[in-house]
């Protein structure tokens, strides 16, 4: 990754207030680690630790856990957890495409929601596979196509310019073939399955404020909108876009969003 595009993940990962974001993507996590079957006596590493779901349930379950992120503030939150909750966790900054860790070093390799923004998935996949022990499992999960933000980014793109070659592109991670094809171009054979999450608020404004406060794309996103004078117009199109999308019907706001598990072995 080059030292602008590094800097540029860091900033947006910065951003808003991930925690929050955090606590509304944790069943994902857990769900994610109870499936790869993590136990006592595991050597884990979580890739994108962010403030550390996964990693903390791993080390909640007795396993022995690193956790690696870009982006130094999000190491701090997770550190502050990790003591908060009671668990042991190695946290290091490190960049998923070049882990500085051994070969063959972890049983289980996780990324939740966080390896699909690595620019070059070639490169990250490849790290994957190197540093899983070959009787080990490597397991990512991915925003599947279809869910509510497919809506707002198709109702948005045109409001702020593309963004340049070489940045990461999560959606590519969204189409199961593609996931399978990715895994198996580093000698990984992958399982692909589409799981249901719901994001869940009391209101559609409510959801709109934990998104444009809270989710560093989002605001980022937001940022460049109002700078080319299209904020009002942004803050619009979200809107119609989580109406559109809302699956409740008592007032509340329950928004779908599918993701990927992919679980692969060397």
């Amino acid at each position: 990754m080059s030292e602008q595009a590094t800097e540029g993940q860091r900033r947006v990962w910065t951003m808003g207030d991930y925690p929050v974001i955090a606590r509304h993507l944790m069943p994902i996590s857990v769900e994610t680690v109870d499936f790869v079957g993590v136990r006592a006596g595991h050597r884990v590493l979580d890739v994108g630790v962010g403030t550390g779901n996964a990693a903390i349930e791993a080390a909640r379950r007795g396993a022995e856990v690193t956790g690696v992120d870009l982006t130094p503030a999000q190491i701090e939150l997770a550190r502050a957890r990790c003591t908060s909750e009671g668990v042991k966790v190695d946290l290091r900054v490190g960049d998923a495409q070049a882990l500085e860790v051994p070969d063959a070093t972890f049983d289980v390799v996780l990324s939740v929601m966080g390896v699909i923004f690595a620019p070059n998935h070639g490169w990250a996949v490849a790290e994957l596979a190197r540093v899983c022990r070959p009787t080990g499992t490597v397991a990512v999960t991915a925003w599947a196509g279809g869910g509510w933000s497919s809506r707002w980014r198709s109702r948005t793109a045109h409001l702020v310019p593309p963004p340049p070659p070489g940045s990461p592109a999560p959606d590519e991670w969204g189409e199961l073939d593609e996931v399978v094809r990715r895994f198996a171009t580093a000698g990984l054979d992958a399982t692909v399955e589409e799981r249901p999450f719901d994001f869940r608020f009391p209101s559609v404004e409510d959801g709109m404020e934990v998104f444009l406060g809270a989710a560093g794309p989002f605001v980022a996103f937001m940022e460049t909108a109002s700078a080319l004078g299209r904020g009002e117009e942004a803050r619009a199109e979200l809107r119609a876009a989580m109406e559109e999308s809302n699956q409740a019907d008592d007032g509340t706001c329950v928004l779908p969003a599918p993701y990927l598990l992919a679980v692969a072995h060397p």
